[in-house]
């Protein structure tokens, strides 16, 4: 038999609200750098950013992406989040520590 039930999805501000809690509330900044050096990341704020100053910077940023830019930034956060501080750290910490050689 089927189920009718069907679990609700979540909307668009509760994944703005989710991205700012998972990356922009968090203390550990390992989450910011990583999440904040992603391509997709980047390519979506330009665009963010623009429709915002556009606006004459009214409201958050955020306000102006797109369901589909929410969802992708969210998809993003969560991948991120899902690792630990160090793993991170590894990665994309050597971007903005000083070189040994330098």
């Amino acid at each position: 038999m089927l189920s009718t039930r069907r679990e609700r999805r979540p909307d668009v501000e509760e994944l703005k609200n989710e991205i700012i809690r998972l990356i922009d509330e968090n203390t550990e900044v390992a989450y910011k750098i990583a999440f904040y050096s992603q391509p997709e990341v980047r390519e979506i704020l330009d665009r963010v950013i623009k429709r915002w100053e556009m606006s004459g910077f009214c409201g958050k940023p955020i306000d102006y992406a797109t369901a589909d830019e929410i969802k992708t930034l969210y998809k993003v956060a969560r991948k991120i989040c899902s690792k630990k501080p160090g793993e991170l750290w590894n990665t994309y910490g050597r971007m903005f520590m000083p070189s040994e050689h330098s």
